[in-house]
């Protein structure tokens, strides 16, 4: 990782991660519904949310039944690719020997649209249409494990409720509350991408989503960790070839583009941040590629090994401590 001090930053190069996918606009103002749908009872259907919980997000059930193994959590505002980070990490791991599997406890029986989600998560993550299977996903909560051993769970959960910059300044609803207050340990991947690559996200909402970070932070135990995932990384100038990037120019855009970030995370013990300066990791990411087909349908191919490795080795190391 390049030494982050004072931003005289080495042209280190490494590996990392992108995704593209938009999950419809979003609505969380006062007195109207989170998802803005042509009705009601179509949001509840698409988005596996009953109607109290769409008309009021502090309804919101979820259970992380086990209060043991780590979680890591994808934070990010909507379109950012929190789902699709997910879904090329689960291949990846697969690829080398992992389980990942839903757990089908984390959202209420008569949630029948998680239901079906996981009884399709592994036709979802083989499909090429990934991005399109996406597109419904409210949550997810994965296990992953090897050799019977669970590792970590991986939480993804609707952007416009982390936040929404139609909203910018509202609360965490309850079920953040939860996540934030469990008995597990904590690793938090956290989005930021390039200043073009999100139309929903502008130079005033960057700054507004720095806040909330912020106020994020606020929540984080000194025993968890936070990892910003720079991604959609390969729609940048930072790319050396496939999977090897620019981690250095990189991170100067990330503090460029996200003013006051940095120096939120600023390692003020007075002993380790003569080597860590800084209280996070960094890296960069891609998902893959997006592309339509004459249908309109939209495919995905997924990108280099090396990010999600990068990703992964990172996450092992947070993981072990």
């Amino acid at each position: 990782m390049p030494n982050l001090d004072d931003f005289g930053l080495p042209q280190e190069e490494s590996q990392n991660t992108h995704a593209n996918k938009a999950k419809g606009s979003t609505r969380q103002s006062q007195g109207e519904p989170i998802f803005d749908t042509t009705s009601a009872e179509q949001s509840s259907n698409d988005k596996g949310l009953s109607m109290e919980e769409i008309n009021d997000p502090n309804r919101i059930q979820v259970t992380v039944a086990d209060d043991e193994t780590p979680l890591v959590i994808l934070f990010g505002p909507p379109a950012s690719g929190k789902t699709m980070t997910l879904v090329r990490l689960a291949r990846f791991l697969r690829k080398n020997n992992y389980t990942v599997k839903p757990v089908t406890s984390f959202r209420p029986s008569r949630d029948k649209k998680y239901q079906e989600l996981c009884e399709g998560f592994d036709e979802m993550l083989s499909n090429e249409d990934a991005a399109l299977s996406t597109s419904n996903i409210s949550f997810m909560l994965t296990l992953v494990s090897k050799g019977g051993r669970p590792l970590c769970q991986i939480l993804e959960g609707p952007g416009e409720l982390y936040f929404d910059p139609k909203n910018p300044k509202a609360d965490f609803p309850k079920f953040v509350h939860a996540i934030t207050s469990s008995n597990n340990r904590k690793i938090w991947l956290i989005l930021v991408e390039p200043d073009n690559t999100n139309r929903k996200m502008d130079v005033q909402e960057r700054l507004l989503y720095v806040e909330k970070i912020k106020k994020l932070q606020r929540t984080i135990s000194p025993r968890d960790r936070v990892i910003f995932v720079y991604n959609k990384i390969d729609e940048t100038e930072f790319v050396v070839h496939p999977g090897v990037t620019k981690d250095g120019d990189a991170l100067k855009s990330m503090k460029d583009n996200y003013k006051g970030l940095l120096e939120a995370f600023r390692n003020e013990n007075p002993i380790t941040k003569l080597w860590r300066p800084f209280d996070f990791d960094f890296v960069t990411f891609q998902t893959g590629y997006f592309s339509s087909t004459r249908e309109g349908d939209l495919t995905f191919q997924e990108g280099h090994d090396n990010y999600p490795r990068k990703l992964w080795n990172i996450l092992s190391k947070r993981l072990r401590g």
